[in-house]
């Protein structure tokens, strides 16, 4: 196949900042594509060429799985400025997020399908790894105005890691967009974590529920787009009993540290998912995880363990508190230590002695132990001096509440773990 078995169609074509993308048909089989060139002032520049080599070697990768299919184009080509380089991408009929937001505001549900399918695409170009680094509105085509049929288009700032690094993006640029600017984006920063996809992947879904561009993932007065007063989001969607849970989910992808953020776009979606699912019963599924996120304002490791050293606490001596109302309605009693911080600050865990009322023998030790490391909590639970029975908690350092709120729909399961242990050790006499 060559260049000239498309003819161009009378469609007004779309322009971008490196290029030109028109509508045209193939000659012999009748195909539907989009003709992307560079511009002619981009076209002799060899960071504009080798970008269209990096975004054609990810939309290859991506095999059209929510990216474009490649037709046809000469990207090898890039290093000789001499050959005009060219791609022949499948048409996308349909109208950008932009242009459908305008029409008609998505409902939640609308916009949560959108998003977790971005989500979808996204985890499937970072195992590659490919980064798209340059999501917004005008860069997603809505296929069929389906909400839950997006696109991902222009990948010409993506970063292919298979590719061989034969141009280096200068120290002083800055890459991005000004849909959502991002601190590591910024000159000197770190282009290159999969992480910020899925900052602007939030950036979306504000979009989409508030029909404005967030601009920066923490504005000036130190409030997340979602937070500011008076609340850009839509009505209907502030008074939706999912929204409390989403805005704890916006607040972690908005994270100024990278690290504070969602670990990976799995991770990500599955908070999405969880909106629509049956609440936990606390009665009959206490031993389910809940795992929550919140704010994390601080970067350094120091001030981060500061700030989590308070929900860390909170949540060890109101568990504490439970399971001895817990361990009371079954004639147990139990001494010990309460909530203390060891390791430096960075556990805090309490430890029982759990024994029946009046009687100091038999008895086995429950322990509790909150952990914080790489921004993340972990709660887990061990009987005497056995392994550790269950991490049955893990989550961003931004969710205090998530952590407390775990603990308290796991108490009335540690309760029990730690009655079976008393149980069995009382068979053995």
């Amino acid at each position: 196949m060559a260049l000239e078995d498309w003819e161009e169609s009378t469609a007004s074509p779309r322009s971008g900042g490196q290029g030109e993308v028109r509508q045209v048909r193939h000659v012999s089989d009748g195909r539907v594509g989009a003709l992307k060139r560079l511009h002619p002032e981009a076209a002799k520049q060899r960071e504009r060429r080798f970008r269209m080599l990096t975004e054609v070697s990810g939309l290859r990768a991506m095999n059209g799985d929510g990216v474009p299919r490649v037709f046809e184009a000469n990207e090898t080509k890039w290093l000789n400025t001499a050959d005009s380089l060219y791609v022949v991408m499948e048409f996308i009929d349909g109208p950008t997020m932009t242009e459908l937001v305008q029409r008609a505001s998505p409902s939640l549900d609308e916009a949560l399908a959108c998003t977790i399918r971005v989500l979808d695409i996204l985890s499937v170009g970072h195992a590659l790894p490919l980064h798209h680094r340059d999501l917004k509105p005008d860069n997603v085509i809505i296929r069929g105005s389906v909400w839950s049929d997006p696109v991902l288009v222009d990948l010409g700032i993506a970063w292919h890691g298979r590719e061989n690094r034969e141009f280096e993006t200068p120290a002083g640029r800055e890459m991005g967009n000004r849909f959502l600017r991002l601190p590591e984006f910024m000159p000197g920063g770190d282009h290159y974590d999969a992480r910020s996809d899925l900052a602007m992947a939030a950036g979306l879904l504000f979009y989409l529920l508030s029909g404005r561009a967030p601009r920066l993932p923490v504005g000036h007065t130190g409030r997340h787009p979602h937070r500011v007063e008076p609340s850009p989001i839509r009505p209907e969607i502030l008074s939706d009993e999912r929204w409390a849970a989403l805005s704890r989910i916006l607040t972690v992808a908005f994270q100024h540290n990278p690290e504070a953020r969602h670990r990976d776009a799995p991770e990500m979606r599955r908070q999405l998912v969880a909106l629509n699912e049956a609440p936990m019963s606390i009665e009959d599924e206490l031993d389910q995880e809940i795992a929550r996120l919140r704010d994390l304002t601080s970067t350094a490791e120091a001030q981060q363990l500061e700030q989590a050293r308070p929900a860390m606490a909170a949540a060890n001596s109101k568990l504490y508190s439970e399971l001895t109302v817990l361990w009371g309605q079954a004639d147990l009693m139990h001494g010990g230590q309460g909530a203390t911080f060891k390791n430096g600050g960075f556990t805090n865990e309490f430890y029982c002695l759990v024994s029946r009322q009046g009687l100091p023998e038999p008895y086995i030790i429950f322990r509790h132990i909150i952990t914080f490391a790489s921004g993340r909590y972990s709660a887990s639970w061990m009987i005497d001096d056995g392994p550790v029975g269950s991490t049955y908690y893990e989550g961003s350092a931004a969710d205090g509440d998530g952590l407390s709120e775990a603990c308290h729909v796991n108490a009335r399961n540690l309760a029990g773990n730690a009655i079976r242990a008393f149980n069995e050790r009382l068979a053995r006499r």
